[in-house]
């Protein structure tokens, strides 16, 4: 263990991101996490939007890469599917164990010094400004003095805890379970993603990691069933999903939460920048939080090494130029699905169906309304519709 000029708090995307950015400017940044093997244990879906790949200009090494998909498929209800091939919608899977080290691979071969099963455990702070951070280095206890931090330490950050800024509520969490699966035949190579009344304003979900395996898994908010539980019976029960899995076939169990609380522009305080699932720097409308939280740990890191020279960091407004449309859009559509699912009035079925409409930009959130009607009398016949309507890529279909 070394002092260091940065100190970076976890290994993930935004850590990653956030360490080779402030390596490469020139400082001397250390990179920890609490992990004994960065990228295990896996807690997400593993799927990554080319959109924000790009964005990022970053190259996914080929070895990482499971499935492609060319489009992503929305089962609406159990009675509708909206087969969408925009670019936003397509992806690949990747395998996080093999992709999160390659992610901290390049941020030490940039210069960072990196360490895994090491455990920041509390700070010593001067007003807003960390002085002094104790961590467990593989059972020691070690204490440096960085100049600035870079939280990155996700949803449940021991940062965020121990300087009480804390950004978000439970309420604004996630709570996700997955089983990696075997399937019984060959299954549609596309994420899927299943918006119903059975879980409310969550989501389920089916991506791909080859054509007989899969991560299928659930995001639940405000469900306090046990997860695994409710994944099981969903998985048995749902007529789209039994058709190709049963549980009785699961590689590994992934549980993780995952915030979605809308755009929270760049938090800061005193010498930390916050990033990445600490900074709930998600896609907040499905959750995806790898490619976000890389980029914006990529801007994190770069303002921590200019706050460590003595220089102004220009962090929020470096975000807001750099992802906020990407952001902010998600943050709206999330606050539209919460209306949609906390409102009284509507049933299930309209709610799925509205939802689907609103994810796919076949109606904005505030034209909602003006479709709701004849939504309800006829789904299909109104979907193909606006499908036409909007001259886009998408197809529309009864389950």
């Amino acid at each position: 263990m070394m002092e260091c000029d940065v100190l970076v708090v976890g290994a993930g995307p935004a850590g990653s991101g956030a360490a080779r950015a402030s390596a490469l400017a020139g400082v001397k940044t250390l990179m920890v996490d609490k992990k004994k093997e960065i990228g295990t244990p896996v807690q997400c879906g593993e799927v990554i939007g080319l959109d924000l790949v790009k964005r990022s200009g970053m190259r996914i090494p080929a070895n990482a890469i499971v499935s492609r998909q060319g489009f992503t498929r929305f089962v609406l209800g159990r009675e509708v599917t909206i087969d969408n091939s925009e670019p936003y919608w397509r992806g690949v899977t990747v395998e996080r164990k093999i992709f999160d080290k390659h992610l901290a691979f390049r941020a030490a071969s940039a210069g960072a010094a990196v360490q895994a099963d090491t455990r920041l455990l509390s700070v010593k702070t001067d007003g807003d400004i960390v002085k002094s951070c104790l961590l467990s280095h593989q059972g020691d206890e070690v204490e440096l003095s960085p100049k600035a931090i870079v939280a990155a330490d996700g949803v449940h950050s021991t940062l965020s805890k121990e300087l009480k800024a804390e950004f978000f509520s439970p309420k604004d969490v996630a709570r996700g379970v997955e089983f990696e699966l075997v399937a019984k035949k060959d299954i549609p190579q596309c994420m899927q993603i299943f918006i119903e009344p059975e879980i409310g304003l969550g989501y389920g979900w089916i991506i791909p990691k080859g054509k007989r395996r899969a991560n299928v898994g659930v995001g639940l908010v405000g469900v306090n069933a046990s997860r695994r539980s409710f994944l099981e019976d969903w998985i048995a029960g749902h007529p789209v999903v039994s058709r190709y899995f049963d549980v009785d076939k699961v590689l590994e169990v992934k549980l993780g939460d995952a915030p979605v609380p809308g755009f929270l522009g760049g938090p800061v305080r005193g010498n930390v920048l916050f990033c990445g699932d600490a900074a709930g720097q998600t896609l907040a409308f499905v959750g995806e939080g790898i490619m976000p939280s890389y980029i914006c740990g990529g801007l994190a890191g770069k303002h921590a090494a200019l706050l460590s020279q003595g220089k102004e960091q220009r962090y929020e407004e470096d975000l807001v130029e750099h992802m906020a449309d990407q952001l902010m859009m998600g943050a709206a559509l999330r606050d539209t699905l919460v209306e949609l699912w906390s409102s009284d009035g509507w049933d299930g079925r309209t709610r799925s169906l509205l939802s689907g409409a609103v994810m796919n930009e076949l109606v904005s959130p505030d034209d909602m309304m003006h479709h709701l009607n004849a939504l309800v009398k006829d789904p299909l016949s109104a979907f193909k519709g606006l499908v036409k309507d909007s001259r886009r890529t998408i197809k529309v279909k009864r389950c």
